[in-house]
């Protein structure tokens, strides 16, 4: 299959690098646009109502990390990227809302062993793999 469009959706972990470097040979070899999708939680909607604390300056600071992180993992791309997109809120909303606004065609991402709390709570995949309405790529980092 022949792909016009690659995003690939990195937390910025350890294994992101080896990640974005898988995503950029798929681009190169189907001579794809590359973009890359980072979703920073969205914090206060999570706390809403446990927690009376106001999180604006902890989700701001998060942000602009999130922003020097992802520079920082981008700086050695021999490919350019197409857009770089940098949303907050829930993970498999925003992966999705990002497919569709961008025409993508193929969205590779990162999967790895986590604990039994992770794949209850936390892991996005299972919906993404459900309602993604292009090619998924779940590679090992």
């Amino acid at each position: 299959m022949h792909y016009k469009h690659v995003m690939l959706a990195v937390g910025l972990d350890m294994n992101a690098s080896s990640l974005v470097y898988k995503a950029e040979e798929m681009a190169v070899t189907n001579g794809a646009k590359l973009s890359i999708i980072h979703v920073d939680r969205d914090i206060a909607s999570f706390y809403d109502g446990i927690l009376s604390v106001n999180l604006s300056e902890h989700e701001a600071a998060e942000h602009h990390n999130s922003v020097a992180m992802m520079r920082k993992l981008l700086d050695n791309l021999s490919t350019p990227i197409h857009k770089h997109l940098l949303y907050s809120g829930t993970i498999e909303d925003e992966i999705y809302r990002g497919v569709i606004e961008n025409g993508v065609d193929l969205l590779v991402m990162g999967h790895h062993k986590s604990d039994m709390l992770n794949k209850i709570l936390l892991s996005p995949t299972e919906p993404l793999v459900k309602t993604m309405p292009c090619d998924l790529l779940l590679l090992k980092p």
